[in-house]
């Protein structure tokens, strides 16, 4: 008796659970098409009826009832017999409804939310408290942007001109460490299922330029002494050949006159 009295149970539960509907989320962009797919049915289809909010849109039914569009959907809407797909073009804001359908008699328990969304906000970063400065142990950075309308968004940040990483919030932290130091800029980008747009780069509080290293300095000093060890040493050189052909052109002049004189003497 227990046992047929759980059964029963079992049976009410999955019932009630197969009863209830699924609703799936679906956003489209102003102006685009929007396409809705039934769950596939045994056998041929005989009959659909797609409606919205409990308000008939298409009906067609196998030798009885001609495909017929109502309402507002008329001259904008294709439904495939064969498979039940539903496509309506040119949505607007106030298409947003839940979408239901019937094939065979048979109410699907999947209905469609849609939502029409927009285009990202150009997003700004923004660093939190206002106070912050290089003084400061540490600090958050917002990308602020008006997503009211965007509908799932998605946020990356980007350091510099490095890679851009996916971030689950529109903040992130930051420690007055070396590492934080390093960097110069940080930029934000939202993205949603249509668009996406990024920020300018905004200057990091904390960024510091890192000074030469020792090695760096001892280099360019030897280079300098060297530079001006050969200049000193071409001047030298320079030097030492004008004394040089100026000793022979007086030793060359001294001989000519020692020439002449005994030539006198003669």
């Amino acid at each position: 008796m227990e046992t047929s009295a759980g059964f029963w149970l079992l049976a009410v539960l999955l019932l009630a659970a197969t009863s209830f509907s699924q609703t799936v989320e679906k956003y489209f962009r102003v102006g685009d098409t929007l396409q809705l797919s039934p769950h596939s049915v045994s056998g041929a289809i005989t009959s659909i009826v797609w409606k919205y909010d409990k308000m008939l849109l298409a009906e067609w039914v196998k030798g009885s009832i001609d495909l017929t569009y109502y309402s507002k959907f008329k001259g904008r809407t294709t439904l495939n017999t064969d498979t039940g797909v539903l496509e309506i073009r040119d949505m607007t804001a106030a298409d947003n409804a839940v979408y239901s359908v019937e094939i065979n008699n048979q109410v699907q328990s999947q209905v469609y939310k849609t939502v029409a969304i927009e285009a990202v906000p150009q997003p700004e970063v923004e660093v939190q408290p206002l106070t912050c400065s290089s003084a400061s142990e540490s600090c958050k950075l917002v990308c602020w942007g008006d997503i009211s309308k965007a509908g799932p968004v998605e946020y990356f940040w980007k350091k510099d001109d490095g890679e851009w990483e996916e971030f689950g919030r529109n903040t992130m932290e930051l420690i007055n460490d070396e590492e934080t130091k390093r960097v110069e800029t940080f930029s934000c980008k939202i993205k949603n299922l249509f668009s996406e747009k990024e920020s300018e780069a905004f200057s990091n509080v904390f960024f510091q330029r890192k000074p030469a290293n020792s090695d760096d300095l001892h280099c360019g000093l030897w280079v300098i002494t060297l530079g001006a060890v050969m200049r000193s040493l071409a001047i030298l050189a320079l030097f030492v050949v004008v004394v040089y052909f100026l000793c022979q052109k007086l030793q060359t002049g001294c001989k000519c006159r020692k020439s002449d004189d005994d030539d006198d003497a003669v």
